[in-house]
């Protein structure tokens, strides 16, 4: 089966004539006649009844047309969307990033290497309540109702300190009477953290909160006490730390892309490409024990 076998299929039955189709297609009827029956010997079905001089659809060609047509105007679109090469006018894109603020360098990298015509505005520290239609994506551990939502990365989140803590594992029960620096209860690590912990009906101390991620990597690494390490997004500030698997359960979370456009145009098709790739990429280089 190639796109010619779909094309002469899809014209055939619009025009329900293999005589108005071969006109249209500017070839021979007995060569879309041997294309119709090549399809059907493949498919192992027959698509169309004769009825008098005209061909329709059966219940097999209707169910197999709807697929077909559904495939050749999204390859409509995709050469539409090249034939002219890229686009230079400017395109401004708006990205949340609820996590994996850490990873914002690399990403304005990529895309001002592969899509220089594209403009982002980033946003970071919001409200729970904020309008989040006013961004084409939206980077988090939530899934957000009604939205187009794609997995990218899941990650282990490890115990992390500077000193004085045995290395490998460490049993969630033992932590209850820890000091641990932490984010606000408003943000997705946190309820990663509290959600974990619930499970295991325990409750643990965060004796120092704040609402900047980076201020809480900062106070690890200085000694001031111990936190949690996600092995991904926060691999540059673990590096320099000691850590520790949680047991008897490992601690993840899984980070998602959404989007409230279900059907992406051209440019943000490309957009969420470059934000899976880097990811991806980063989660080649993760923590591990």
């Amino acid at each position: 089966m190639n796109l010619t076998h779909l094309r002469y299929f899809s014209v055939v039955a619009n025009q329900e004539s293999i005589t108005k189709a071969s006109e249209l297609l500017f070839v021979s009827q007995s060569a879309v006649s041997k294309t119709i029956k090549q399809l059907e010997s493949e498919l192992n079905v027959k698509l169309f009844d004769r009825v008098g001089r005209t061909i329709k659809l059966n219940r097999n060609g209707k169910l197999f047309y709807s697929y077909v047509n559904d495939s050749l105007n999204l390859l409509d679109r995709g050469i539409s969307s090249v034939s002219g090469g890229i686009q230079t006018s400017e395109q401004q894109i708006s990205i949340l990033f609820e996590v994996a603020s850490t990873l914002i360098p690399k990403i304005v990298n990529r895309i001002q290497q592969n899509l220089p015509n594209v403009r982002l505005n980033i946003a970071q520290h919001v409200q729970m309540d904020t309008d989040l239609q006013q961004y084409d994506f939206v980077v988090t551990t939530r899934k957000i109702p009604n939205y187009f939502t794609a997995q990218i990365i899941k990650e282990e989140v490890f115990v992390g300190w500077k000193s004085n803590y045995p290395n490998g594992t460490v049993k969630a029960s033992t932590l209850t009477n820890t000091q641990f620096i932490g984010l606000g209860n408003h943000n997705q690590l946190r309820k990663t953290i509290d959600d974990y912990f619930h499970e295991q009906k325990l409750t643990i101390n965060f004796k120092y909160e704040t609402d900047d991620p980076a201020t809480v990597r900062g106070l690890i690494d200085a000694g001031v006490g111990i936190g949690f390490i996600p092995a991904v997004t926060w691999k540059t500030a673990g590096k320099s730390l000691h850590l520790a698997r949680l047991t008897p359960d490992i601690m993840s979370r899984t980070i998602y892309l959404c989007s409230s456009t279900h059907e992406l145009n051209d440019i943000q098709r490309e957009i969420s490409n470059e934000l899976i790739e880097t990811f991806a990429d980063a989660q080649k280089e993760q923590l591990t024990l």
